[in-house]
């Protein structure tokens, strides 16, 4: 895609505005010793495997948000189901290829929402820069291939003036979405001879630390997601999968900006997914049909909060901008919403 079009993409989607999860803090130990040796071999090749886990696992168990850029609202998200990262060897010159498939939904003005499945090929060259104390692990994409992608559902079809001025077909689009998050490359952070370490998604200038949309400076819970998502009327949003276990809470906090006010529900994941996948293949929404574990209002320029205890196991915290789930009845003509949302797992004793 030349830069024109790739201008003219993201121009377009702006203006509507890839193994399991470890259970441990977003801080984590990878061993200890001297981060700025470049003999120490054995360091680079566990940060290489610790951030190689870490991308798998956003891909597979929490979904991961497509952007076209850092900075950006969530457009849509990505739900892997499967994520294999060949071997390294040779640390000297390693090339590594993620084998990765799952299926998504993004949104723009053009095409309303779409819904997809994507299966391809990400190739990528590891980058260790050393600054202060801290190790920088970039994993730069060389090559991102998601030939196999097939289009499940639009909404509506490209306006024929995109058509016209773009050349790109809905489906072209979406590949596009997803090419574009996946060329962002990740970057994972060791920050001390302690072994303290970070993941993000996208490229993180060294000396900084991955942007967070709520500030956790210090809490005995598990922080699943911290983000931002922006998306219209009719649409939803779903974040997880959320795992927790025996005598745990989720802990849900939310800002919400540009609407009167949007509902939000905690449901068990087995349960609504036949309810996602509706949302992923067919245009418009329908009545949720499940009763939700956990369902509230959040208003517009509020902060509102919820501590749930739940059974053990796997959960989606939807957002709702349309009429599917809860009392909220937005209109067409109603404003997109933007939620800041932070969600945490704990001990009930603990909180």
């Amino acid at each position: 895609m030349n830069a024109t079009r790739l201008f003219l993409l993201i121009a377009l989607c702006t203006a509507c505005q890839v193994n399991a999860k470890t259970g441990k803090h977003a801080a984590e130990i990878v061993g200890r010793g001297v981060v700025n040796s470049p003999t120490n071999k054995s360091l680079r090749f566990d940060m290489l495997k610790f951030g190689l886990r870490q991308f798998c696992e956003e891909l597979l168990h929490n979904g991961a948000p497509l952007r076209l850029s850092d900075g950006q609202p969530v457009m849509g998200r990505f739900f892997g189901e499967t994520c294999e990262a060949n071997s390294v060897e040779n640390l000297e010159h390693s090339t590594i290829f993620v084998q990765f498939s799952g299926r998504g939904y993004s949104w723009t003005t053009g095409t309303g929402r779409m819904g997809f499945r994507a299966q391809g090929l990400l190739e990528l060259a590891p980058d260790f820069r050393i600054y202060k104390q801290a190790m920088y692990v970039y994993f730069r994409p060389v090559q991102v291939d998601t030939s196999a992608f097939s289009l499940l559902m639009t909404e509506r079809p490209l306006a024929e003036a995109a058509v016209s001025i773009m050349g790109l077909s809905a489906e072209e689009l979406g590949k596009a979405i997803v090419s574009a998050q996946l060329g962002r490359g990740f970057t994972a952070i060791r920050y001390d001879a302690d072994g303290n370490t970070d993941f993000a998604l996208g490229l993180v200038d060294q000396g900084r630390t991955p942007f967070r949309y709520f500030d956790v400076v210090s809490s005995p819970r598990l922080t699943v997601a911290n983000g931002r998502t922006e998306f219209s009327a009719g649409q939803l949003d779903f974040l997880g999968k959320i795992h927790v276990e025996d005598h745990q809470e989720i802990v849900v906090s939310l800002h919400l900006e540009g609407t009167e006010r949007i509902d939000f529900a905690l449901l068990k994941a087995d349960s609504a997914a036949p309810f996602l996948d509706d949302y992923l293949t067919r245009p418009g929404t329908r009545p949720l049909s499940i009763v939700p574990t956990f369902q509230s209002v959040v208003q517009d320029a509020t902060m509102t909060r919820a501590a749930v205890r739940v059974p053990s196991g796997d959960y989606y915290l939807v957002l709702d901008h349309s009429a599917a789930v809860g009392s909220s009845q937005p209109s067409p003509s109603s404003l997109p919403a933007r939620v800041d949302y932070l969600v945490q797992t704990g001990n009930v004793e603990a909180l």
